[in-house]
This record gives C-alpha cells, sequence and structure tokens, in this order.
C-alpha cells in the first residue's frame, strides 16, 4: 500500500494509488487559532512526527511560535493590518512551503525548511482555507463573508505572490438561487491535474470551478439537496472525489454525510453518490483523509472515525476516540505520517472559537491538544496511543483551541 504521494496538506488529499513509502523523518505543523495578544495572534506548534508518534504525552514541540510576534510583523509591514485566528495549514506537493490561512483575511506563506515567513497576502475580510494547486501555479482562497473565491498565482521560486481583484477574484454571492441559497465558500479543493475546483458552500450544493480559466468559470453545479451545507473535507482517490457535508452552522448545526463524485464527466457533468449519512445523530463531519484503500472521516460532535473502503463505498469500520486519554476530544481535522502507520488529529478545546453552533456544542471539547492513533489493518482499523495536550490560559481559563494540522516531510 503507498500513501498518496500527491498529498497537499493537513486533511484535504489526493490519492492516486497505493502502497506504503520508506519511512523517513517528518514534521508535524499545528496551529491553536487562540489569541496570544489583544484580538490578533495564535500559535504554531512544530513537532518531530516520529517523537510525536512514540510518545504523544510527553512529545514537546521543537519550535513554539507565537504568531503575534514575528509573523505579525512580516504581515502588518506587507498588508498593514494584524493576524488572527491561523485556521487551516496546507503544504505544496514538493513540502517546500506551508500555507496558513487567517480569518483575519491573510495567506502567510512559509518556507517549511527555515520556518520562516516568505510571503503574506490579504484577501479580504476573511480566508477559510488557502488550497495549493497539486501543480503549484496557484493556491485558491475561499473567502466565507465576502462570498469570494480568489486566485493567487504562486511562483515559490521568485518568492512572488500576487491576484488581481479584477481577473482572479470569483464573485460566488452573484450565482445564488433556489437550489444554492448560501454561495460562501468553505474549501476549494482541486483534483489532480488543479484545473477542477470543488467549492463546498456554507448554505449546501457544490460549484465546480475551472480555475486555469481567466476569468475562473463555473462548469457544473450541484445543489443543496445533492450535497447538503458546509462541507470541509475533500480527497481523491483515482478517478472518484470524496467530498462531505457538515455541522456547527446555523443552516446546519449537526449534519454528517460524505459523498463520492464521479469525475470522468468533467468538465460538463457531474453527480455525487450519497455513500455515508449520520444526518440524524449527534454527529457532525469536518475532517477527511485516506490511507491506502480506506478513508477516514472525523465526527467531530460524535467522538469517532468512521472508516469507508474506497473500492466497494462502504462503511467497514468505527474508531472510537472516547476513552482513557479524554471524555470528549472533538476531533477535527486529519493527517498521516507519510508511510501511513500514524493518524495525526486536532482536538478542540472547552472554548472553541471557530465552527461550533452554541445550542449544540459540536466543536466543543475538554482536552485541546494533538490526538496520535496508530494505523491497523493496513488502514482499515486504528487505536488512540496518546494525547499531546496543548494549552493557552487567559484568566484562569483554557482558551486553545487547535484546529489547522499538517504532516511536512523531511
Amino acid at each position: 500500500m503507498k500513501r498518496n504521494a500527491c498529498i497537499v496538506g493537513m486533511i484535504l488529499s489526493c490519492a492516486v494509488g497505493w502502497g506504503i513509502p520508506s519511512s523517513h523523518a517528518y514534521e508535524l505543523w499545528v496551529a491553536d487559532q487562540s489569541d496570544t495578544a489583544k484580538e490578533m495572534g495564535g500559535f504554531l506548534y512544530i513537532y518531530d512526527g516520529e517523537k510525536l508518534g512514540a510518545d504523544p504525552a510527553k512529545a514537546q514541540p521543537l519550535v513554539t511560535m507565537d504568531l503575534g510576534k514575528e509573523v505579525n510583523d512580516f504581515c502588518q509591514k506587507a498588508t498593514q493590518k494584524a493576524v488572527r485566528r491561523p485556521h487551516m495549514i496546507f503544504v505544496t506537493k514538493d513540502q517546500k512551503h506551508a500555507l496558513l490561512s487567517f480569518l483575519s483575511g491573510h495567506v502567510l506563506v512559509m518556507d517549511t525548511a527555515t520556518r520562516k515567513p516568505v510571503a503574506c497576502v490579504s484577501t479580504g475580510k476573511n480566508v477559510h482555507a488557502a488550497w495549493p494547486t497539486p501543480d503549484q501555479s496557484m493556491a485558491l482562497a475561499a473567502n466565507i463573508p465576502e462570498k469570494k473565491l480568489i486566485r493567487i498565482w504562486t511562483n515559490y521560486q521568485s518568492g512572488t505572490f500576487t491576484f488581481d481583484p479584477q481577473k482572479d477574484v470569483l464573485d460566488l454571492g452573484a450565482l445564488e438561487s433556489g437550489e444554492r441559497p448560501d454561495n460562501a465558500p468553505i474549501c476549494p479543493i482541486t483534483e489532480q491535474t488543479s484545473t477542477s475546483a470543488f467549492v463546498t458552500l456554507r448554505g449546501g450544493g457544490l460549484l465546480v470551478v475551472n480555475v486555469k480559466d481567466t476569468p475562473m468559470k463555473v462548469t457544473a453545479t450541484l445543489t443543496d439537496v445533492q450535497v447538503h451545507p458546509a462541507g470541509c473535507g475533500g480527497y481523491q482517490v483515482g478517478n472518484t472525489m470524496y467530498i462531505n457535508s457538515g455541522g456547527g452552522w446555523p443552516v446546519a448545526p449537526l449534519a454528517y454525510d460524505v459523498y463520492a463524485v464521479n469525475l470522468s464527466k468533467l468538465p460538463g457533468t457531474v453527480e455525487a453518490k450519497l455513500v455515508s449519512t449520520r444526518d440524524t445523530q449527534f454527529s457532525d463531519s469536518h475532517g477527511l483523509g485516506g490511507v491506502g484503500r480506506y478513508l477516514w472521516s472525523v465526527d467531530r460532535a460524535g467522538n469517532m472515525i468512521e472508516v469507508i473502503d474506497s473500492v466497494s463505498n462502504l462503511s467497514v469500520n468505527t474508531i472510537q476516540m472516547v476513552g482513557p486519554h479524554s471524555d470528549d476530544p472533538a476531533p477535527d481535522l486529519i493527517d498521516f505520517a507519510p508511510d501511513g502507520s500514524y493518524a495525526f488529529l486536532n482536538l478542540r478545546g472547552p472554548s472553541p472559537l471557530t465552527g461550533n453552533h452554541k445550542d449544540v456544542n459540536n466543536a466543543k471539547g475538554s482536552t485541546p491538544g494533538v490526538a496520535v492513533l496508530k494505523v491497523l489493518q493496513e488502514g482499515k482499523s486504528g487505536e488512540v496511543v496518546g494525547i499531546a495536550p496543548l494549552t493557552n490560559k487567559a484568566n484562569g481559563n483554557e482558551t486553545a483551541d487547535p484546529h489547522g494540522i499538517a504532516v511536512v516531510n523531511r
């Protein structure tokens, strides 16, 4: 079995084959979106992946970076505003750069070897996710409040990252209809050719966008009946893109669906097959990843991972997260060690800052940190090894809220 060679980041990844490469050094990057200064900052933690897997409870970060200091100064100089809420982390295909998206509207590009900032771009009021395409020619930023998809042209060699507001911004709000009533983009996920982006929507439905066209063009759509609201996971296996729907928003405080989208008829037609649903349960689908032939779908509210066989599209197992390490872990996003031996998940804290509906507390947990699971049966099963705790106390209260997570190969 092989872990996909075209992985691009923490949760959303792309698999074209199976098999496992030889083990080698890697790091785990984790973002805590709680403030480190007044209404600004956040933490970036970097762990030695092998040490974290061996003994999570005792593992200490190699780096603890207060994003309210050097990074904020860097972004302030570039954009004239402070960074806040580091939300997502994705890594380029060659593993040389990481993209951190901030809910303050920043996309920060970092050199993974030096761990230094390379560029900081402001794309408006918010960036929920900034997705680096596999061909490394662009990054796609999802701006939720302004309902815009923004294409940033990325030249990692020259260190230039730009977008033209007239040519590289797609106004999704202008495309709303009764079938897609709220086109705020959640996550823009491209398939392996970097041509078609699958844009999940807060109000439900799906837009398939040709991101190589100028201007960008919607080539296929699904309705809010065909794809339920607020999905954030995407994972490609062969000619199928798996996406999900999730909770945490007023339109869907609780939601859990996994869909298989056939890519063979693109660009003109797209079809979604419902693979799994827990919409009638206390469930919230958020992170989605895979190892070998198996998808791991994270249930944030239900404190479990559903395992789906990508060959049969059948649910074949559930991995319970509640146990001696945590009574309410609230697992969120997921990534895997390069050899597929371990899975890493961020665990939300008692004061979730995003994605939580207070009537149900779908994202509220008791043990903020990183959960480490040993992958078993070539990906069909797994067991919790332990938790690396994270903390950020303010006025005696725990405010730590880990979210973005990504494995970086060395």
